[in-house]
């Protein structure tokens, strides 16, 4: 089969990112279908929903990308603008936040992070991908993604595949989503997708529905706790009131705010602490705990 072709990059004008945000943003657990190129600039080669792409930082923080030559440019870099949030204004939000916490700590995060964002991802892939994620690394989760795209999703072109639809799950033998690597969580994807179809369910109203409901239906589905439906919610329905509590919030939470580590209070001292950017103040919190950042002394609860 004929290598694939490549179009020449074409620089994004909306956005930058340092070296440190950029891998973050693609690499740091908010999706699972990007990886590292081998090549003089960072740079990344990935799939989300029909788009393959190719995203390079280059040395001035902006945001090239290629896509393979067979496919539409202008219409694909629509899609890549879509999917990094490029309509959100993140200094806006981020002087929003500052504001409404007033907190040294979140300063921290955010000077250590000051381009990162949450990606829009297809709600439908999202909940998929973090069925996939439970009790899993990274590096894990993302065999089993490509598995289970190589094995069920339509082609997109010789290199890449899209996922699968929950209707193309719920028909395929439990056999084939075991062979994904997937262990228990194949039953859990393989009812989830079964109880989904037949409650015509379209996760894409996960983006209108009231954020309690959503929460709730979320939870209703096999494999699915309170964590894991509010990592679908944020990165896979831009609901910014999420604030998923993992291993490493709880640490990082208990670290800087002293709340503990019941996931509840934790959600609840959130809610009072950052208001509708929780999110957000959580993938901040997450990231910059996880890799490092030397925080202000923690404040008052």
């Amino acid at each position: 089969m004929p290598k694939l072709s490549w179009s020449p990059y074409k620089k994004l004008r909306e956005i930058k990112f340092s070296e440190r945000d950029f891998r973050e943003t693609l690499d740091g657990g908010q999706s699972f279908r990007w990886y590292a190129e081998n090549s003089p600039l960072p740079e990344y080669s990935g799939v989300f929903e029909d788009c393959h792409a190719k995203l390079r930082l280059e040395p001035d923080g902006g945001i090239s990308v290629s896509i393979p030559a067979t496919a539409n440019l202008e219409i694909s870099l629509e899609k890549v603008r879509k999917y990094l949030d490029c309509e959100r204004d993140y200094n806006r939000l981020r002087s929003e936040l500052a504001s409404f916490c007033a907190d040294p700590i979140m300063d921290s995060a955010m000077e250590f992070y000051p381009n990162l964002r949450i990606l829009r991802q297809n709600s439908a892939e999202a909940l998929m991908c973090f069925i996939c994620s439970s009790s899993k690394r990274i590096v894990q989760i993302k065999q089993c993604v490509k598995l289970l795209a190589e094995k069920l999703g339509d082609a997109i072109d010789s290199e890449a595949n899209a996922l699968p639809s929950f209707e193309r799950i719920a028909e395929a033998p439990l056999s084939i989503l075991r062979e994904c690597k997937l262990g228990f969580r194949a039953a859990y994807l393989k009812n989830t997708a079964l109880k989904i179809s037949a409650d015509k369910f379209d996760a894409n109203s996960l983006r209108e529905m009231p954020y309690p409901e959503a929460k709730k239906y979320l939870v209703s589905l096999p494999g699915i706790g309170e964590k894991v439906a509010d990592c679908i919610l944020l990165f896979g329905a831009a609901r910014f009131e999420a604030f998923p509590v993992d291993t490493w919030i709880k640490q990082g939470m208990d670290s800087l705010y002293g709340t503990g580590s019941n996931p509840d209070a934790i959600r609840k001292f959130a809610k009072n602490k950052f208001g509708k950017y929780a999110g957000f103040a959580q993938q901040l919190i997450f990231a910059a705990y996880r890799n490092g950042a030397n925080f202000s002394k923690a404040s008052e609860i």
